[in-house]
């Protein structure tokens, strides 16, 4: 990896917050930042040298791993802010990526942090991101967020489960279903009622393995909290595939 220029230590991005983009309350959801995320993170990818097209030409691909989000307030439809990004020092398997979310006046609205591997394509085993890239190290200098992504523990009851059938709207690039549609899943476990009345402050959620088309998952959901909930979704065989924590505020709160 060559040295970064200057222009690049930090990627922004304009975020226009579109119609497509927000639920019934009229701001943006977090499943629809963390789409916002992925594109940001593989443009800067990109641009760093360290992308997509870099790594397929070698058999190997980024895989999202784990993501924690905080939010202070979600941006509302119609607004122009702006999506900044950019890496930390990795460990020996994960690669360290933060976020946050500006409005129009410079003030953070959600921040957060994210961990990647690369996988191979053939073996999809893990390789090591701090030997693939040893020049990738912090560019903006300090975190997004005081804590990183953690391994979350596991759930053995639950309070309900709904299904969810992987279909072909699902499934991305690498042929597997994208990141933020575990999440849309997730919401969709909560009643209209429910989302009337909150919205996600933090979200934390493990990516444990891949789906693909055809396949059934159950989505599990426990309350371990007065506004907190761990989730859970599997495939018929209990094989999980992803593990997410939840808390909630009631609508009319803001930080």
């Amino acid at each position: 990896m060559q040295p970064v220029a200057s222009e690049l230590l930090v990627w922004n991005e304009p975020l226009k917050v579109h119609s497509y983009d927000v639920d019934f309350n009229g701001r943006a959801t977090s499943a629809t930042l963390c789409r916002h995320f992925l594109e940001a993170a593989w443009n800067h990818a990109e641009a760093l040298g360290v992308g997509f097209s870099h790594l397929g030409s070698q058999g190997k691909f980024w895989v999202l791993s784990r993501l924690r989000l905080e939010a202070r307030r979600y941006p509302a439809w119609g607004s122009v802010g702006t999506l900044r990004t950019w890496p930390r020092t990795p460990s020996a398997l994960f690669a360290m990526r933060d976020f946050e979310v500006l409005d129009e006046a410079g003030a953070v609205l959600v921040a957060a942090s994210s961990a990647w591997v690369v996988l191979d394509e053939a073996s999809k085993r893990p390789q090591r991101v701090a030997r693939l890239f040893p020049g990738l190290k912090d560019l903006n200098g300090r975190p997004a967020l005081a804590r990183d992504p953690e391994k979350l523990p596991d759930c053995e009851v639950w309070d309900g489960h709904s299904l969810a059938r992987v279909r072909y709207s699902d499934i991305d690039v690498n042929g597997h279903v994208g990141s933020s549609r575990y999440i849309g899943w997730m919401l969709d476990a909560y009643p209209f009622e429910h989302h009337r009345a909150h919205w996600v402050r933090v979200l934390e959620i493990n990516y444990l393995g891949e789906t693909v088309a055809g396949e059934e998952l159950s989505v599990r959901t426990h309350q371990i909290g007065p506004a907190e909930y761990c989730h859970s979704l599997a495939r018929n065989n209990g094989d999980e595939v992803c593990r997410a924590r939840m808390e909630w505020v009631a609508s009319s709160a803001s930080i």
